[in-house]
């Protein structure tokens, strides 16, 4: 089990592949810009993942309820989180990447899945790290490998270390129940203590670190999503997603709230962007 570490300047990334494609480091001049991995030395459950680094969301991001969903005219059962009435966050998070082209500042991660196990549709997805003088750009991709149209998201989910602000420009709020699930309702955004929030319509978010630096996150289309996760304790998650949770049970109207049907040999991509 081999570790992935890049740099450049004073900017330091290590990643482990074959524990989901997982960030476990991100740090500028030795101050963590994620929260890392602790606790972790040879251990890896992939089902209560560790709280910490980032990982990559596919095919899917957050909740369908139920693990269940009908997508043309085939009804799907997931495998369900051992603790929670839906299926979460996708697997591409529990399964070994590889590492497909390196550099000193840079990687590329490949997961090829068959489509047998935990989602029945085949496909290949990809992380590629780039660092820049300024931080860090991401690539995510995801391409249908089967022979029908398959629904696909994606997104990045990375554990920042304790943000004492987070701001962003998003024009919607999405209201959810007490499973974290969305009703399909949004109002405008306002201020909120809540400790999760489902926001959309984005292209900036500005976070205060509780040490006073400060990070910028962009995201290309399709990410029109952000997921806020606040908790009390060592970490602030920010996460660019391609679509509302739940997605496929909900059936937004909007384009930019559900998840793309890709057909055969079609990709999915897009990017996002870390100032730190």
């Amino acid at each position: 089990m081999e570790d992935v570490t890049l740099s450049r300047g004073d900017l330091r990334m290590v990643l482990r592949p074959e524990w989901g494609g997982r960030v476990r480091e991100l740090s500028r001049a030795g101050r963590d810009i994620l929260h890392p991995l602790q606790g972790v030395d040879e251990t890896f459950d992939p089902t209560i993942w560790p709280k910490g680094g980032a990982y990559p969301l596919f095919p899917f991001h957050n909740r369908i309820s139920q693990g269940r969903f009908k997508w043309d005219g085939r009804e799907v059962q997931l495998p369900l989180h051992p603790h929670e009435a839906a299926t979460v966050h996708g697997h591409g998070h529990k399964l070994p990447w590889q590492v497909v082209e390196q550099g000193p500042d840079m990687v590329e991660l490949r997961l090829s899945d068959k489509g047998d196990g935990a989602w029945p549709f085949p496909f290949t997805a990809v992380q590629r790290f780039q660092l820049t003088p300024v931080g860090l750009e991401l690539v995510l991709s995801i391409r249908n490998d089967g022979d029908a149209t398959m629904p696909a998201g994606l997104g990045w989910h990375p554990y920042f270390t304790k943000c004492r602000t987070v701001r962003s420009d998003a024009a919607r709020e999405w209201a959810m129940d007490e499973h974290f699930l969305p009703d399909g309702n949004w109002g405008s955004v306002t201020e909120s203590e809540a400790t999760t929030r489902y926001l959309s319509d984005w292209s900036r978010v500005d976070m205060e670190l509780s040490d006073g630096r400060r990070l910028t996150l962009r995201a290309e289309e399709p990410l029109s999503h952000l997921v806020l996760h606040d908790p009390a304790g060592a970490y602030t998650c920010v996460e660019p997603v391609s679509h509302l949770a739940n997605a496929l049970n909900l059936r937004p109207e909007r384009a930019a709230d559900r998840m793309v049907g890709l057909a055969p040999a079609e990709t999915l991509r897009a990017g996002v962007m870390l100032d730190c």
